[in-house]
């Protein structure tokens, strides 16, 4: 048996334990499902049938793997893990900036992303035709200067979308950086710089990517303007790539990195931003970036690593976590919001989030919000 069966074995059989745990109520709309054990850093979104798909981090920091697992609606258990990359230790997963990043495209066909180092690398999979298992992975581009993983968006004819930053020192002349395919992940176009170059790139602050139900594409990041303006930005194209607007969702002037994340989801008031500004966590719909909403109350630490989702009714759940470091995860938080963005009343906290990890939430059919860390 090699050594590469042996480790496979082991960590299957852990992972199978970890499955077993069931869910909890936070309170009356929101459930928390815990990662299978020793995973962090989840990436969700969820399908018309109310499945939910999860892929995370697990193993050493500089060279570990990603596993995908669903929880159909009405279970409350993962389904079994499986193995996302098909070369061990090639996935970094340091911290929150790290990890790997799904969609679901064309018939549901999961699309996963991320980076490895020494020769850095941007890596793609899919799912194979019968959706049991993972196609090898292969090279997408290398990159210069990286700091924080790519994103991908997919939409149900077949396009996909994968956005990462890129390029050496000073932030001002780094780009974000787009390759596509119109034939379900089968090819990719060469990548080609889609921001305004003015703005930069701020090299360890994460990028998301999502696709709304008319195909249009959106990209949240942060730039780096003259190396001070870190202001959140919106990159949308509603040619399916073809061009891009690059527009600012808040200001941030500072001179230096701040190691953030951001989130997008789609939802029936339209595509939905989360980002943090300054130590507070915001969120808005994408036509409407001058009308930001924050959680009330007084933070604990910095708040950081927003994640937001929207149900069928238009309300809102927002989670993060409240951390000093760039690496911690912190208190868990979450707060709901009406249509309209007002608090609705309803907001907790909950366990540590462990270090290196954020959360990750979505809204399921019956209205009810799931958070997964």
């Amino acid at each position: 048996m090699t050594a590469w069966k042996l480790l496979f074995g082991l960590t299957l059989a852990a992972l199978l334990t970890g499955c077993s745990a069931g869910q909890t109520a936070l309170s009356e709309a929101v459930n928390l499902l815990r990662l299978p054990d020793g995973g962090r850093l989840p990436h969700a979104v969820i399908d018309g049938a109310g499945t939910v798909h999860v892929i995370y981090f697990e193993g050493e920091p500089r060279s570990g793997d990603l596993r995908y697992v669903t929880r159909p609606v009405g279970a409350t258990a993962w389904s079994e893990p499986i193995y996302v990359n098909s070369q061990p230790g090639t996935v970094v997963g340091i911290g929150p900036i790290d990890g790997g990043h799904l969609a679901l495209g064309k018939n549901n066909r999961v699309h996963v992303v991320w980076f490895k180092l020494n020769r850095t690398e941007f890596l793609y999979t899919r799912t194979t035709d019968d959706g049991t298992a993972f196609e090898p992975q292969f090279s997408l581009a290398a990159g210069e200067g990286v700091e924080a993983g790519p994103s991908v968006a997919a939409d149900d004819v077949g396009n996909v979308y994968v956005f990462w930053h890129t390029g050496e020192p000073p932030e001002s002349e780094r780009s974000v950086f787009m390759t596509m395919s119109n034939d379900d992940g089968e090819r990719f176009t060469p990548a080609l710089p889609i921001n305004r170059a003015s703005e930069g790139a701020c090299d360890c602050c994460a990028l998301h990517a999502r696709t709304d139900d008319a195909g249009a594409v959106y990209v949240s990041y942060r730039g780096a303007g003259n190396n001070i303006r870190r202001g959140q930005r919106l990159l949308a194209s509603h040619d399916r790539g073809a061009s891009f607007s690059d527009d600012l969702i808040d200001l941030w002037e500072i001179n230096a990195c701040p190691i953030s994340t951001t989130g997008l989801t789609n939802s029936p008031t339209g595509m939905t931003v989360a980002w943090e500004t300054e130590g507070q966590v915001y969120f808005t719909t994408t036509d409407s970036l001058d009308q930001s909403v924050s959680p009330s109350g007084t933070a604990e630490a910095r708040r950081r690593n927003p994640r937001i989702a929207v149900n069928h009714l238009g309300e809102s759940l927002l989670v993060w976590g409240d951390a000093i470091s760039w690496q911690a995860g912190g208190l868990f938080h979450w707060q709901q919001f009406d249509r309209s963005g007002q608090p609705t009343g309803g907001t907790g906290t909950g366990s540590e989030i462990p270090d290196g990890s954020l959360p990750a939430v979505v809204a399921e059919p019956d209205g009810t919000f799931l958070v997964i860390y």
